[in-house]
């Protein structure tokens, strides 16, 4: 599950050599030698008691989407308890023979649940007596070309696909999450080839292109992706990103998860929580030309000079949706639908943690989909794939995503596009390290308003109270714990809010984590 692989994407700020120092016997103080084999380690455990359980049996051990929708998931008047583990090991190559020309990277990830299975075959499974599941999962390698002096590299091969425009590989996740689109629309792995450029010191170029999907090899049958991102510093404290990435689907639902397929009109987008149009007539066939256009900003990030700090985005989805076969022809919906963000933060205390920030997120939907020949919907990536939009820099557990998760992951608006209806969520949350960098305490809020209801329900979707304990035992070696309530809207007195047609009680959930970083 893509959403579940970003809290190992820490490790990416230390997949450069070292730079620990050495004193040889002439005195000089030299850095030692990078070696040709690393390996960096991420390591997850978490705890959960909640009243949020699936309620099929099959998808126990691997759920994600949309809280109340069609993956199950419901609340329950009792508990559930369970522990789940995580183990992602990163391996990188640069062999000197190639004078450092060439790396290449694997990632490969086991997720179980404590008991849940034994001496079997299926991924996210194999936490029984015994063990012996054949469960590890390949979700990156790639071969990066960087020629020594060059101010460019080329990614080719499975590799992540991020909304920003800076180097994956190189970079934090939490960097990914607060700058360019918040992993929002992007935030996975795919097959493809990427061109990360530096023209300037203040300046990141991205181009990519990458198969999302490949059907018949011989028909034009697939989904294609292409990004152009570009991100400058026009003074030291502003960061300005642009983006256009056009993405082509022909495949009509071809493809994708298991039996959901994928595209705008699979049952995987219903499932994601995302847009799922219905065109009118027989045929569910179509072919969709989406462009994106966008720019983002960052003011004073990581309060480099001074207390405050902003940042946001604004960005479009515009194009079609055609007929493809059958008895219909042409046009089926114009596209265009907007999604803008923005955050200020105010750091009050010595460390960076210690801050305050306010964060508000709005969509535009559309009430009744293609029937007027208009979709108004904002469109994500979680339409081709699962999950692949995870936009968590809010930091609510269960309204929206949070991204400390193993094999359960669900929210109530779980794609920004809310179901197609559209949203507008706040977020306001404080922060204090009690004890500097070893200790930190948060609290948070959130809401969500739905921009259009369904028949027979409300514009609220709910609110949100959540708090978090977390310690340093050691450098990278961290324990949490964390616990939300969310109050469920009006939103939910529709029918077609919940599999079951009924109201849900309002969810809450308690976990404890231990997260290490190994490297």
């Amino acid at each position: 599950m893509n959403i579940r692989l970003l809290l190992p994407l820490l490790i990416l700020a230390v997949s450069t050599p070292a730079i620990a120092q050495y004193t040889p016997p002439d005195g000089r103080l030299v850095d030692p030698k990078s070696p040709e084999l690393r390996f960096i380690g991420y390591s997850f455990t978490r705890t959960t008691l909640s009243n949020i359980t699936p309620t099929n049996d099959v998808l126990q051990g691997h759920v994600i989407g949309r809280l109340f929708g069609s993956n199950s998931t419901n609340t329950l008047g009792r508990a559930s308890f369970y522990t789940e583990q995580r183990f992602v090991p990163m391996f990188i190559y640069t062999p000197d023979i190639l004078d450092r020309y060439a790396t290449f990277r694997g990632l490969f990830k086991i997720d179980y649940t404590w008991g849940d299975q034994a001496y079997g075959v299926g991924n996210n499974r194999g936490g029984g007596l015994s063990g012996g599941q054949v469960n590890l999962q390949t979700l990156m390698a790639n071969v990066d070309l960087h020629p020594p002096g060059k101010n460019f590299n080329v990614v080719i091969g499975l590799q992540r696909i991020f909304d920003n425009a800076r180097d994956p590989n190189v970079n934090t996740l939490d960097l990914a999450q607060t700058t360019g689109y918040k992993l929002s629309y992007w935030g996975t792995q795919g097959v493809g080839v990427t061109t990360f450029w530096r023209p300037l010191a203040t300046t990141h170029v991205r181009f990519g292109a990458y198969q999302l999907w490949e059907n018949l090899i011989s028909n034009d049958d697939d989904v294609g992706l292409f990004m152009v991102d570009v991100l400058t510093r026009p003074v030291p404290k502003l960061e300005l990103g642009f983006n256009a990435w056009y993405l082509r689907d022909t495949a009509s639902n071809r493809g994708g998860v298991s039996v959901l397929g994928q595209g705008l009109t699979s049952a995987l987008s219903e499932y994601n929580g995302a847009v799922r149009i219905r065109i009118p007539g027989p045929s569910q066939r179509y072919k969709a030309n989406v462009l994106w256009l966008g720019s983002n900003f960052n003011w004073n990030r990581d309060f480099v000079e001074g207390s405050w700090a902003f940042d946001g985005y604004a960005i479009a989805n515009l194009g079609t949706i055609d007929h493809a076969g059958g008895t219909e022809t042409g046009r089926v919906a114009d596209i265009a639908g907007v999604a803008v963000n923005a955050s200020v933060q105010y750091k009050y205390g010595m460390t960076n943690r210690d801050k305050i920030w306010f964060e508000v997120l709005h969509s535009t939907g559309d009430g009744d989909g293609v029937e007027d020949g208009k979709l108004n919907s904002v469109i994500t990536g979680n339409v081709w794939g699962s999950p692949v939009g995870i936009y968590s820099s809010h930091r609510a557990f269960l309204l929206f995503p949070d991204p400390q998760v193993v094999s359960r992951y669900y929210s109530a608006v779980h794609d920004i596009s809310n179901m197609g209806l559209g949203v507008t969520g706040v977020f306001l949350n404080a922060q204090r390290d009690l004890i500097p960098n070893r200790f930190s305490a948060k609290i948070g809020t959130a809401a969500a308003l739905s921009t259009f209801s369904l028949d027979g329900g409300g514009n609220f979707v709910g609110g949100e109270v959540n708090a978090e304990l977390k310690y340093n035992l050691k450098v990278f070696l961290t324990v949490g714990v964390s616990g939300a309530y969310a109050f469920m809207g009006d939103f939910y007195d529709a029918p077609r809010a919940t599999t079951d047609g009924v109201k849900p009680i309002n969810p809450w959930s308690t976990f404890v984590t231990l997260s290490w970083l190994m490297f």
